[in-house]
């Protein structure tokens, strides 16, 4: 494979695992990044960070448990090495709420300790019938993408912050492309089955709130708490089909008062930022290779990773496992 080329687009959470994992699976192929935002102005960053699948669709459910299998066990090596330092990556216990049945999650014998609410537990949430406790996995997104562009130009990769109008500009110049370019897939694929999941969160400076806490009524939006290591993740929105990535001051006050219902000590608590993103919603998460037919006649190998809704982080790491793997497939097949 020596001398093939390989371009990878997007440079959110996804897509610079899938860059990283290519140039591990192909340790001689050239791999270029192109982007036209990159991390802190990712919708990554936006990201709480903490592995729980979760708004995916229709996504198959044994790919779901392949992928955030994959990326349970990456992260939680990371928590086992130095590396954990450098991105926030943490055990974290905490607290799921709701005030109607409180199902088992497909993902609870992944998770460490995952059982109900006892009574007494429950007289802590007066707004909660039910609920469960876990521990789970969480970083800082923001340092994790600096650490893994770090990692792919350290490894040769090239980088190039330009907006792709058409995968015909890739024509002649790679052999294989991975689309991670989530939401921008709307337009570049004219994918009509993606749409905006719009989300906004605060971030507020809390270091004695340890745990993190989901509240989800059944006829309101869910409330979360996500400490990270440098801030409290407060959230948040679920907006289907909201395009506005303005900060809506409306939403602020909403999420700030479910909050503050949540977990009283918070009253008064400066809000440091407020920060808003779109989650590439989709009827399910593509991932697979097509082949399309450039005007020069060239047939272009495109490996699409796309459409994670709010599980980018949870499944990053697997579904670019895969990618990386559908990448070699096709560098195999040119070949041929």
């Amino acid at each position: 494979m020596v001398g093939k080329r390989v371009c990878v687009i997007g440079a959110g959470v996804s897509g610079l695992a899938s860059a990283v994992y290519v140039q591990r699976q192909c340790p001689n192929v050239e791999v270029t990044l192109v982007a036209d935002v990159f991390s802190p102005k990712t919708t990554s960053d936006v990201s709480g960070g903490l592995w729980e699948p979760y708004c995916l669709g229709d996504t198959p459910k044994d790919l779901i448990k392949t992928w955030s299998s994959v990326t349970w066990d990456y992260l939680l090596s990371i928590y086992n090495s130095p590396v954990a330092q450098r991105v926030g990556c943490q055990l974290m216990s905490g607290f799921t709420l709701t005030d109607g049945d409180c199902p088992d999650p497909d993902f609870k014998d992944q998770v460490f300790g995952f059982r109900q609410l006892t009574a007494d537990e429950l007289k802590q949430f007066p707004m909660a019938r039910n609920g469960s406790f876990h521990t789970t996995l969480q970083i800082d997104v923001e340092l994790y993408l600096h650490m893994l562009m770090e990692r792919f130009v350290r490894q040769g990769g090239t980088v190039q912050q330009r907006k792709v109008e058409s995968l015909e500009e890739m024509s002649g110049q790679y052999d294989v492309v991975v689309n991670c370019t989530g939401l921008g897939s709307y337009s570049l694929m004219r994918d009509t089955s993606l749409k905006p999941v719009r989300g906004q969160v605060l971030r507020m400076r809390a270091p004695w709130v340890k745990h993190f806490y989901f509240s989800k009524p059944s006829n309101a939006a869910a409330t979360y708490l996500i400490p990270s290591c440098r801030s409290l993740v407060v959230g948040g929105v679920l907006q289907e089909g909201n395009w506005n990535e303005d900060v809506d001051e409306a939403d602020s006050r909403d999420i700030h008062e479910r909050a503050l219902l949540l977990l009283p000590s918070l009253k008064g608590v400066e809000i440091e930022s407020v920060l808003t993103g779109l989650r590439p919603g989709r009827t399910q998460i593509r991932l697979e290779t097509q082949h399309l037919k450039m005007r020069s006649g060239e047939t272009l190998p495109v490996v699409h990773n796309y459409g994670h809704g709010g599980a980018g982080v949870a499944l990053h790491w697997g579904c670019a496992q895969h990618t990386a793997r559908l990448v070699k497939e096709a560098l195999t097949a040119s070949k041929l």
